[in-house]
């Protein structure tokens, strides 16, 4: 019982319960109503750039699955990397930055 308080501890240091990404609430108006059309700019960049992130990021993952011959993981790493370019594209196109890279 001991060792699941001290891990426990540990989590809570790493994991806050409050897991809400910063600033976002002080954005716009405020949380308590409609968000103003720069809050919804600002959130779309966060996105953006989060989107953008998981993207690269998944690439080393899916290399590194793949190595190891972890296939249904490299599989699902995948997966994830094609729904963050899909999101990236979204808000780019939301944003106004889309470039026409042709099909």
């Amino acid at each position: 019982m001991r060792k699941a308080t001290s891990r426990r501890i540990k989590e809570d240091k790493i994991y806050p319960k409050d897991n809400r990404l910063p600033g976002i609430s002080r954005l716009g108006r405020g949380a308590a109503t409609s968000p103003g059309p720069h809050s919804m700019d600002a959130l779309m960049r966060m996105q953006l750039e989060v989107a953008t992130y998981i993207e690269e990021i998944s690439v080393e993952l899916g290399a590194m699955a793949r190595a190891a011959q972890l296939s249904s993981l490299a599989y699902f790493v995948d997966m994830t990397r094609l729904e963050a370019a899909i999101n990236r594209r979204t808000c780019l196109v939301q944003l106004g930055e889309a470039t026409d890279t042709g099909p």
